[in-house]
């Protein structure tokens, strides 16, 4: 700006000045009236704020003289939210001129004072207090009053350095004071969207709270008909609208929803449709999962235990379950449900490897194998162990011992015609006495007559597969026996003739001595390999206690292998059969009549059993039957738990893991056997022999334990982990090692309850989140990340 306009405005300013002493106009020497020293200043300046709001003009600069008013941030702030004073009135005239209203519009800073008739500038009277500035008073707080020169000293001030000084600093104000609003709009906007946030998250939460309960119940979520004017619109929707009765946040929810679809404005996330219930739901299962990989991965080592089977819909479903050791525990859980188009086992590998890849799992840290004895899972060659094995041989494959035992009794149910034929003849008397309600409650009459006041028995039928179960079947037959042999008998002799008075007599004659007999055999021997196949079946079943239990059944086997067991079992046959006025046998079977043998043929070794002579009807049922069922029975548990004569490496290797664990090969003399199984352990999983030797020593001098389950209590109480390293890690192999595929049958379970035929279309993904809920139902809900997983998951309308 050039030096000569400053000088020039100086000079009509100071003119200007002398013009209003003249005139008897007072001007105080500063713009800055000191406050009166009797009241408060925050006081004083809060009356002359309340005063200057109630007039007509507030920012009329002649009011810094009237209420001597000190600048300060209120003052210039309040006069920048009001704006110049730039009144539309009458303008009086001097001399014949006036201000003129037009003058505004081409300055914005211009402002005109009704009080004194003068205009004024709005940005050099707040924003100039430099002292050098103070000299010029005639824009700032005198006034022009000459209207003839009006429009020439305002072009001259707006070009003028003072004027372009406090422009700057008026708008730099209106910058700070609009980031100041936005400031304070955005923290409230802040406030506001968490609040709706939290409102959002605790709806949120209690909908998961009910997917949870549905999902652990087996329960369905979706209605045939969900529609306003439904009257069950499906067990998700109904059950929140039950909890909004006594749950403000779920009420004032569905008010909301309410309230816009009665107004018809945009539309509200409800998180109430059939979509917002699947987001859910995979939120849990992914959560889950998630939790269930974290640990395996701290586990460092698993195995896996796979079954198939078909479901409702009739898909073949492959359900897997991962077994590891966490923080000296046992756990098994399932982790999801595949459909495969085949079972065969280059099918099922590329099915575990593409479970393995989708859950981060590595097979190198695979130490184990649990399936069933089917050829497409355990074949030596060409089965699913078989090819696993071949990218890692420390993968061990593991019969199911729960389908061992089972096999086990199959084998013996078939050493004798005897066992066959009695099975057969419980199947049918099951399919005859439940096959017809008539039948059904005649003998239950039966029963209520022989028992009075105890709880009738139903009859069971028996299972292909769960050959242990039958021990209900075999009680149930044992009770009421004399109930069912009243009911042939009152079939057989109805007048007139029932339909099924053939079948009836038919197996009143098949009931014959044999069949109590066989009865009274089976009938203890499965009540205790029933228990044994309960124990067989429990979560977190480790070898060393299998191999309890298979010795406690060959303990018992063996006891009841005597002739006086017998002795007692052939009387209580005997017994009933007389009651039952069925006859006992006098004559050994197929010795009716004696037939003498030929010379050559009485010292042969090959005589069979038939051709034997026995001294009497008990002798021949004690060694052709009994004997022989309990050492079929016998050599099976042996073979198929004990490994004799197999030759497995698998066997042995397991096998070896057992001496490690008692107490008594350790603390005395070294056990040639426990040194063996050391020397079998670390030869194949690389480990040092010395010092696993030299940390079963100590361990077992320092700690008595007597099973495998306290010896994971004194590890973890005592860091073992810091201590014996190798010995903890044998442990872990043996504790991670499958010992039945229970599990997986009960997986097998839920998916029938899941999967039925209501919901027979139910999705594979949506299927296996389902029964992950309904199966791992001790794994504790994180609200906040389940939440968090439910966001990322697609864009959400609704902040979260």
């Amino acid at each position: 700006m050039p030096s000569t306009s400053i000088a020039e405005e100086g000079d009509i300013e100071t003119d200007e000045a002398a013009t209003n002493a003249a005139t008897g106009s007072v001007r105080p020497t500063d713009t800055d009236v000191v406050l009166s020293e009797d009241h408060n200043e925050e006081e004083q300046i809060d009356h002359i704020m309340s005063k200057l709001a109630a007039l007509q003009y507030p920012t009329d600069p002649t009011h810094i003289h009237t209420f001597k008013i000190k600048r300060n941030d209120r003052y210039v702030s309040m006069c920048c939210n009001v704006g110049p004073c730039q009144p539309d009135i009458p303008y009086p005239k001097t001399e014949g001129r006036s201000f003129q209203k037009q003058w505004f519009s081409a300055n914005v800073w211009l402002e005109y004072s009704p009080t004194a008739n003068s205009m004024h500038c709005f940005s050099c009277r707040l924003f100039l207090s430099d002292e050098k500035y103070k000299s010029r008073t005639a824009w700032t707080t005198d006034g022009i009053r000459k209207w003839s020169t009006a429009l020439e000293k305002i072009k001259q001030h707006s070009s003028a350095e003072m004027h372009m000084t406090s422009m700057v600093r008026w708008i730099n104000f209106q910058k700070k004071a609009l980031q100041s609003a936005f400031d304070v709009s955005d923290v409230k906007g802040v406030e506001v969207r968490e609040r709706e946030r939290q409102t959002n998250k605790e709806i949120l939460t209690r909908l998961i709270d009910l997917t949870v309960y549905l999902a652990r119940q087996g329960q369905a979520f979706r209605g045939h008909d969900e529609s306003e004017s439904s009257d069950n619109r499906g067990n998700f929707r109904e059950l929140v609208n039950v909890f909004s009765r006594y749950n403000s946040v779920l009420k004032m929810h569905l008010e909301k929803i309410a309230t816009v679809k009665a107004t018809k404005t945009r539309p509200q996330v409800s998180l109430l449709s059939n979509r917002s219930q699947n987001d859910i739901i995979a939120a849990l299962g992914t959560y889950i999962r998630k939790e269930i990989q974290r640990e395996i991965k701290e586990a460092e080592m698993y195995s896996i235990l796979l079954d198939e089977t078909s479901d409702v819909s009739h898909k073949e479903q492959v359900s897997f379950v991962v077994r590891y050791f966490h923080h000296m525990q046992i756990k098994e859980r399932f982790i999801e449900v595949c459909n495969v188009d085949t079972t065969t086992g280059q099918e099922l590998e590329n099915t575990v490897f593409l479970l393995l890849q989708k859950n981060g799992l590595e097979m190198k840290n695979m130490y184990g194998q649990g399936y069933d004895g089917a050829a497409n899972m355990s074949g030596m060659y060409k089965g699913l162990q078989a090819r696993i094995r071949a990218h890692n041989e420390k993968a061990l494959y593991v019969h199911c011992k729960a389908h061992c035992l089972n096999l086990v009794l199959v084998e013996a149910s078939k050493s004798s015609k005897h066992f066959v034929t009695f099975f057969n003849l419980v199947e049918k008397l099951y399919a005859f006495c439940s096959g017809s309600p008539k039948r059904h409650a005649a003998l239950v009459k039966f029963q209520e007559s022989l028992f009075p006041g105890q709880r009738v028995m139903e009859l069971q039928q028996l299972s292909d597969t769960r050959w242990a179960c039958r021990e209900k079947a075999l009680k149930a037959l044992q009770r009421n026996l004399k109930a069912i042999l009243m009911l042939l008998d009152d079939i057989s002799d109805s007048d007139p003739p029932n339909l099924a008075q053939g079948d009836a007599q038919m197996y009143r004659n098949a009931i014959n001595f044999m069949f109590i007999l066989c009865m009274e055999i089976t009938t203890p021997v499965f009540e205790v390999t029933a228990l044994a196949s309960d124990s067989l079946q429990e979560e977190g079943l480790d070898h060393s206690t299998a191999y309890k239990v298979i010795d406690g059944v060959l303990h018992t086997l063996q006891t009841m292998r005597s002739e006086e067991k017998f002795g007692e079992i052939f009387r209580c046959a005997s017994e009933k059969a007389e009651s039952f006025n069925i006859p006992v046998p006098t004559v050994v079977p197929g010795q009716e009549r004696k037939r003498k043998v030929p010379v050559r043929f009485q010292h042969s070794t090959t005589v069979s059993q038939v051709g034997a002579q026995f001294e009497s009807v008990e002798a021949y049922f004690r060694s052709g039957v009994y004997f022989t069922f309990l050492d079929i029975m016998t050599g099976e548990l042996n073979r198929r738990f004990k490994g004799d004569n197999t030759g497995s490496p698998t066997a042995r290797i397991i096998q070896s893991f057992q001496p490690l664990t008692v107490h008594a090969n350790w603390v005395g003399p070294p056990n040639p056997e426990a040194i063996e199984a050391v020397h079998i352990l670390c030869e194949f999983y690389g480990e040092d022999e010395d010092q696993l030797k030299t940390e079963l020593k100590v361990f077992h001098s320092s700690f008595s334990s007597k099973d495998l389950r306290e010896i994971f209590l004194i590890l973890r109480e005592n860091n073992g982990q810091l201590i014996f390293p190798a010995f903890v890690k044998m442990i872990q192999i043996y504790a991670t090692l499958p010992v039945t595929t229970a599990t997986v049958e009960r997986s097998f379970s839920k998916l029938k309850i899941i999967k039925n035929k209501l919901r027979s279309l139910c999705g594979e993904e949506r299927l296996s989140d389902l029964l992950l809920l309904a199966i791992e139902k001790d794994v504790e809900i994180n609200y906040n990340e389940v939440i968090n997983i439910y966001k990322d998951m697609a864009p959400r309308r609704m902040l979260l």
